[in-house]
C-alpha cells in the first residue's frame, strides 16, 4: 500500500512538472509494464524534465524480457494507455544469441545496447531507410550519437523472422522494429518524446 502510494505521489509530480492534468488514469492500467521499471522511468522522467519536450508520451523498453515479447512500450500520460511493440537489441549484449539482453555497453564497438534515458530526436535516411536519431542523457548512454545508436526497421525484427526462430535477430545496438511497426510507433510518438532503457 505505501509503495502504492508513492508511486501515485511520483506521478503527480511528474504531471505537474510536465504541466499535464494531474488528474490523469492510473498509468498501465492493464499492467504491461513491471512497476519496478516502471518508476525507474518516471523517476528518469522527472529527471530530464528539463531536457525534453512535453509531448504527453513516454517510451519503456523493457530489455529484461526475451526479444519474442512485446517489450517496448509507449505510454499515453493523458490516458494511462499503452501500446506494445516488438524491438530488437544489440548482438554485443546478447553474445549467445539466446533472445535475452545480459548486460549493457556503452562503448564504441561493443555492438551493445545502453541503457538509460534518451530523447527521440530527428528522423533522417541511412543505410535501414527511414531512422530517428537518438539523444543519450545518461552517462550509460551519451556516446549513442557518437556510436550511431538509432532506431529503425529491419528484417530481422519482422513478424515471419520470429516465427521462424522464436526470437528478434540483434543489431548493433540500435533499438530495431518491424517495417509496419516502426510506421505505427512514428504515428504515435513524437519527436522529444523521452525513452527509458532498462531491464
Amino acid at each position: 500500500m505505501r509503495a502504492a502510494l508513492q508511486s501515485c505521489a511520483l506521478i503527480f509530480m511528474i504531471f505537474s512538472a510536465l504541466g499535464l492534468t494531474a488528474e490523469a488514469k492510473m498509468l498501465d492500467p492493464d499492467g504491461l509494464i513491471r512497476p519496478e521499471l516502471l518508476e525507474r522511468a518516471l523517476t528518469a522522467m522527472e529527471t530530464h524534465t528539463q531536457e525534453s519536450r512535453s509531448t504527453g508520451k513516454l517510451v519503456i523498453v523493457d530489455y529484461g524480457q526475451h526479444s519474442s515479447k512485446k517489450r517496448l512500450h509507449v505510454i499515453d500520460l493523458a490516458t494511462g494507455a499503452v501500446s506494445a511493440y516488438h524491438a530488437a537489441h544489440g548482438m554485443g549484449t546478447d553474445k549467445d544469441h539466446d533472445g535475452y539482453l545480459d548486460s549493457f555497453s556503452s562503448l564504441p564497438g561493443s555492438q551493445a545496447s545502453s541503457e538509460g534515458t534518451f530523447r527521440f530526436a530527428e528522423e533522417y535516411t541511412g543505410k535501414h531507410g527511414q531512422s530517428f536519431r537518438l539523444d543519450g542523457l545518461d552517462e550509460t548512454n551519451r556516446t549513442s550519437r557518437e556510436r550511431a545508436i538509432v532506431i529503425h526497421a529491419a528484417d530481422y525484427a519482422e513478424p515471419a523472422f520470429l516465427a521462424r526462430h522464436g526470437k528478434l535477430g540483434r543489431s548493433n545496438g540500435c533499438i530495431v522494429f518491424s517495417k509496419d511497426d516502426l510506421a505505427r510507433f512514428m504515428e504515435e510518438v513524437p519527436e522529444g518524446t523521452l525513452i527509458f532503457v532498462g531491464k
